[in-house]
């Protein structure tokens, strides 16, 4: 009987870009679950070099402070209720964090095209 040997190739990633490292895809996902903090760390660490991290380090400080801005005058005008919005954004940036670690470069409306302008050419 002759068997037949077949060269295995590795599996694909089942999701990311190609040659995007776990690294990378992680210090994407921190920029949202602890934004704007980590996405600031990035912007003054050598992972400024890597395009996918800076991209969604400037959308998280930029979504961040704009609805920290807004979360403050909302519960300034409701006396305090506006508050309970706070947990509804925090899952938000949740969701935001596991896109980002399976690699999706995704554009929130009005700021991802601020921070796609902002990326070094």
């Amino acid at each position: 009987m002759a068997e037949t040997t077949e060269e295995k190739k590795p599996a694909a990633p089942a999701s990311g870009g190609a040659g995007m490292g776990g690294d990378s895809k992680l210090w994407a996902a921190l920029c949202w679950v602890f934004a704007p903090i980590v996405g600031i760390i990035v912007l003054v660490t050598d992972k400024k070099n890597d395009k996918f991290v800076l991209f969604h380090a400037y959308q998280s400080i930029v979504a961040a402070v704009g609805l920290w801005v807004v979360m403050m005058v909302v519960s300034v005008v409701t006396f305090g209720l506006g508050t309970l919005c706070f947990p509804i954004v925090w899952l938000a940036f949740l969701y935001f964090a596991y896109k980002a670690y399976q690699g999706e470069k995704f554009m929130l409306p009005v700021v991802g095209e601020f921070a796609e302008k902002q990326m070094p050419k």
